[in-house]
């Protein structure tokens, strides 16, 4: 079965797209797809696949390295699904600014080797501002791919009861938010990149995860105001725990840039470098507890 959706509007316009598709699972066959071309603003898109290899791409001829695009500004996009090796492929394009309406993309999957990419701009010609990005991961081997160019945007993604998933996210813009949560295995990763494009302000990651053996890379490269990384926490309870995790913070820019580390666990890799252009305002806040861990600090005016 495979599902498709064009359309066109304005901002009077509401379009609901609700396609639900179901099949039963024989010899491990790949069965839904959708594909996925909506241009028009004020579109409510949702859909739903319950099966196994559920695609959703940007091309009808069969095609999973293209996204599906979205056009238009304070559309809702909810996406749900269920079973193993699905795969997302989504671009989000706006110009949609602050006070403008709130753009939100909702993605729920639960499934081993699921697979997702989430463009907010689609082919990073354009700049969108306060979007909303929720995701939820549920299985073993998940990696999801978010990137986003733009001011306000917000970031939560939650990964739980496996192992081996991933998520990377590369933003450019002023004043985003990412909260991360990784719980339920071990060999996680989470990679993050604000300001690879240029220098940002007022970014903020905060990352919380249970198990062993996971990986944390976090690099901001900042302006004026700063940027901040909470990664488990200083406050006693709130601590990332584990053993043999590595945590990895790099933060470069003119000031103001804090770090925030709270680690519970033995044989945990922890390194921060923190350069500031300008001013020596930068701050680190440690807290490990436990056996065999390697802390290093490395704060300078390059």
């Amino acid at each position: 079965m495979k599902p498709s959706i064009k359309g066109a509007g304005s901002l009077s316009r509401k379009l609901t797209a609700i396609l639900l598709s179901t099949v039963m699972l024989m010899a491990g066959a790949a069965d839904n797809s959708i594909y996925v071309d909506q241009t028009g603003s004020g579109a409510t898109v949702t859909m739903t696949q319950d099966g196994y290899g559920n695609v959703i791409r940007g091309t009808a001829n069969g095609d999973n390295t293209t996204n599906a695009v979205i056009y238009g500004d304070n559309n809702q996009v909810n996406i749900s699904q269920v079973g193993s090796n699905n795969t997302l492929k989504l671009g989000i394009q706006s110009t949609t600014g602050n006070g403008q309406g709130n753009p939100t993309v909702n993605y729920s999957v639960t499934g081993n080797n699921a697979n997702a990419v989430i463009d907010i701009n689609a082919n990073g010609q354009n700049t969108a501002e306060s979007n909303t990005v929720n995701v939820t991961q549920t299985g073993n081997t998940a990696s999801l791919k978010v990137g986003v160019i733009g001011n306000e945007n917000s970031i939560s993604a939650t990964t739980a009861g496996g192992a081996s998933n991933s998520v990377t996210a590369n933003i450019n813009g002023n004043n985003n938010t990412q909260n991360i949560s990784m719980t339920g295995g071990g060999n996680n990763s989470a990679t993050v990149n604000q300001g690879a494009g240029g220098a940002t302000n007022g970014n903020s990651v905060g990352i919380t995860a249970v198990g062993a053996s996971n990986t944390f890379a976090i690099t901001q490269d900042g302006g004026t105001q700063g940027n901040s990384v909470t990664i488990g926490g200083y406050a006693a309870g709130s601590a990332l725990t584990g053993s043999s995790n590595s945590v990895a913070v790099t933060q470069n820019g003119s000031n103001d840039n804090t770090a925030t580390i709270g680690i519970t666990g033995g044989s945990n890799t922890v390194s921060v470098y923190q350069g500031a252009t300008t001013g020596v305002n930068n701050t680190a806040n440690l807290k490990i507890s436990g056996s065999t861990n390697s802390i290093t600090v490395n704060q300078n005016k390059p």
